[in-house]
């Protein structure tokens, strides 16, 4: 299934499979906006996906799958008192640090679409060596608050969708650059 907007045919075949995950009815323009936004939102979801897995592609599929859907389900409440960036940004980091906290990964059916494969390589490849080693090493929501940051999102953006103030956000930055260097002197140590 293809998440971006488009012909009727992928209309209809989304729409059956979101009947499946959603217990309020849709519409025909309500689903179109949804894909719409998914398709802008796609590459900040799997980047998130990237960010809170261990970068198979089961895990990243699932991941990816379980924040669509609860995307999907908070559609309909979506106001747009927020800008569409933060409010993804905000549930599929809840999501992310959810499912990495609970470990319950329950097998949904929404394959990877094929540019996500080549994505997974090349993000990898661009990373630094000691970067997803020390992502491993982080607490979710450092992990969130990394990924945020390292996608030029502005303090005010972050505290937003951590629902903090932008001091308490710089001063978790702060922080967490000092664990970071802590980190990669261990790393160095150890070498």
């Amino acid at each position: 299934m293809k998440h971006s907007g488009g012909s009727s045919e992928k209309s209809r075949a989304g729409h059956s499979l979101f009947a499946l995950f959603s217990p309020h009815s849709v519409r025909d323009d309500e689903e179109g906006a949804f894909l719409d936004m998914l398709g802008r939102s796609q590459r900040s979801i799997f980047q998130i996906c990237l960010h809170f897995t261990d970068r198979r592609p089961d895990s990243i599929r699932d991941l990816y799958q379980e924040i669509v859907c609860t995307l999907w389900e908070a559609w309909p409440k979506f106001k747009g008192r927020s800008a569409t960036d933060t409010w993804v940004h905000r549930i599929a980091l809840n999501v992310a640090v959810d499912e990495i906290r609970s470990h319950a990964r329950q097998p949904r059916f929404v394959p990877l679409e094929d540019w996500m494969y080549d994505t997974i390589a090349e993000e990898i490849d661009r990373a630094p060596p000691d970067y997803f080693r020390i992502m491993d090493d982080l607490e979710p929501d450092e992990r969130a608050l990394i990924y945020l940051r390292l996608n030029r999102l502005s303090i005010s953006d972050i505290a937003e969708i951590f629902s903090s103030t932008e001091a308490a956000v710089k001063q978790r930055l702060y922080r967490l650059r000092q664990k970071i260097d802590k980190l990669k002197q261990q790393e160095y140590d150890e070498e």
